[in-house]
């Protein structure tokens, strides 16, 4: 139980038969190439084979028997246009559907011909040409699974976790924070640094050595670039999690190294703050439950900690009550702070996709969670720009950027909740979220500034805060801010929490909701109340996830009902 009440007990069990999670699977046809297809009958650790592509060439003749080839099976995926209701149906191990984006990518003609080429044949494509027949079927299984199975069991692997991305602006905080609250590196725990340029990697490792002198260990460096699928295979083989600080992520092939993950019992962690590139993801969700394998993207100060906040004062309501959560609201109060050049990027990213990807954004169950039609006015993000007084701070409400990410999130793990066999916050559950001012004219004033990203650009290049991609607030100033996040939650017969966290700067607060739910993934998973799925980061963490982040930092309280907020704090705004 999560909240303390009795629920379905299947935490820690896949859904399916167990032989639905074994890591060998039956084999596949190779389509790749006509002499290679009639050759190849090969076992990997892949759960269904690549899809046969229209027009293939018919097989060359073969000293294999035609029976010894696998059959053929048609690549099934998630509608990811359906919207998710509150009422879960949960698949057999036949109707989960499996991603074959990655398998097909990994297994090209090109991949598999230059593999065979250096394996066999001194890397001399001539001596492909002319000897490639001669290569026995056990040759060639042996070959499929050390080039392109599982070959190395999760526990057998050399790296807690592995970052990728860590040349950017996110990357050097999130290896502060390990160098700083990490304990037992080298000993307990290692990890790795990938990216396509070992240099600035390393360049990295040596300034934060600069900066934690009595840090002995130095994290392996690793070059990869998820454009390439054999690159892919070697992070989620080289790590028990990955962890992705390399955005946009739209713009990249984090979708399959995501279905890498899946395929080789690598957990992943990520950053993003993309309602379309996460939308992408929730696809994968049942057969993530099934290969026991988490997922968790949006690990991160925006979206992952105010769900975080969400699930802690959820859970100190039903400690006083059994009735769901009816509605809860957020209130966002902070003296400042800046986007990085990563954040404007993937703001611009979004913006240009924005004639494919409208119609998700629009929607606010676009990550599940659907109340009743999925068209209550409350749960318009219509909501979201109303500038109001409230009472129970004496402050007013304004819009808030990343209320359109964070209140998708939230409904998600609404649902997740309830999808994975615990209650959920209500099946009328409402979630707003907004920034808090301490007058009318300043919530106006952060209104009307709260425009285009191109407008916000122009008013950031004018203050002298644009800052190019790697680039973002400097160690001083990131010091001096901080975010509360007050959070009201009502219970339909009435009872009432208000709670607070309290957090510092929004990219130091990635970095820590990033690295403890990765280190609880790679490190502690029998600890965490659920073994697979697309989950949110509350729903992964639990209240593990949450006094890890305490124990570095972040303060959460049960506030008084009389309580109001001191907005002398903010003499003036830092950033």
């Amino acid at each position: 139980m999560i909240f303390g009440r009795p629920t379905v007990d299947n935490k820690r069990f896949s859904t399916g038969t167990p032989e639905a999670t074994k890591a060998t699977t039956p084999r596949g046809r190779d389509h790749f190439h006509a002499r290679i297809r009639a050759r190849t009958a090969y076992r990997t650790t892949f759960p269904c084979a690549p899809r046969a592509h229209a027009g293939s060439p018919s097989p060359r003749p073969s000293r294999l028997a035609p029976s010894r080839l696998a059959p053929f099976v048609a690549r099934a995926s998630l509608p990811l246009d359906t919207p998710m209701t509150l009422k879960v149906a949960h698949p057999t191990s036949e109707s989960v559907h499996r991603p074959l984006d990655f398998v097909e990518s990994l297994l090209s003609k090109e991949n598999v011909e230059k593999g065979l080429t250096e394996h066999f044949f001194e890397g001399k494509p001539q001596l492909f040409d002319k000897y490639w027949d001669s290569l026995k079927e056990h040759e060639l299984r042996e070959f499929f699974q050390t080039r392109f199975g599982k070959t190395t069991s999760r526990e057998d692997r050399k790296h807690a976790f592995v970052v990728y991305g860590a040349s950017g602006y996110t990357g050097k905080l999130i290896l502060e924070y390990i160098y700083e609250h990490v304990k037992g590196l080298g000993t307990e725990i290692t990890f790795a640094l990938a990216g396509r340029t070992p240099a600035k990697l390393h360049a990295r490792i040596d300034a934060i050595k600069q900066k934690f002198p009595e840090v002995a260990y130095a994290p392996d460096v690793l070059r990869a670039d998820i454009a390439d699928a054999r690159d892919i295979r070697a992070l989620a083989l080289c790590a028990r999690c990955v962890l992705n600080v390399a955005g946009p992520f739209m713009n990249t092939n984090a979708h399959l190294l995501v279905q890498a993950c899946l395929e080789y019992d690598c957990d992943y962690v990520d950053v993003n703050g993309e309602v379309p590139f996460t939308h992408k993801l929730i696809g994968l969700h049942d057969y993530a439950k099934q290969r026991r394998v988490i997922v968790c993207p949006n690990a991160a100060g925006a979206g992952g900690l105010p769900d975080v906040a969400a699930f802690f004062a959820a859970k100190e309501l039903r400690a006083k009550t059994d009735a769901d959560i009816a509605r809860m609201h957020t209130f966002m109060h902070s003296n400042g702070g800046v986007p990085s050049g990563g954040t404007l990027a993937t703001r611009a990213a979004m913006t240009k996709a924005m004639s494919k990807v409208a119609k998700i954004m629009a929607d606010p169950f676009a990550l599940g969670g659907t109340v009743s039609d999925g068209k209550r006015a409350e749960d318009s993000d219509k909501c979201l720009n109303k500038i109001e007084h409230w009472d129970d701070f004496d402050g007013w409400s304004g819009p808030f950027t990343y209320a359109f990410y964070d209140t998708r999130l939230i409904r998600r793990s609404n649902w997740l909740l309830m999808d994975m066999g615990e209650d959920p916050y209500g099946m009328k559950f409402n979630y707003c979220e907004h920034l808090l001012f301490p007058d009318e004219a300043s919530a106006r004033a952060a209104a009307s500034a709260n425009t285009s990203s191109k407008k916000e650009e122009e008013k950031l290049k004018a203050e002298g805060k644009l800052y190019e991609l790697g680039e973002g607030l400097d160690d001083e100033t990131r010091g001096k801010l901080f975010t509360d996040y007050y959070v009201n939650a009502v219970a339909e017969d009435g009872a009432r929490v208000r709670a607070r966290v309290s957090a510092g700067d929004g990219y130091d607060e990635t970095a820590r909701v990033s690295v403890e739910t990765a280190l609880l993934l790679a490190c502690k998973r029998d600890e965490l109340p659920f073994v697979g799925g697309v989950l949110t980061p509350s729903v992964a963490g639990g209240q593990a996830l949450i006094d890890a982040v305490r124990r570095t930092g972040i303060t959460f309280e049960v506030l008084p009902e009389d309580f109001k907020v001191d907005f002398a704090k903010v003499t003036e705004r830092v950033a």
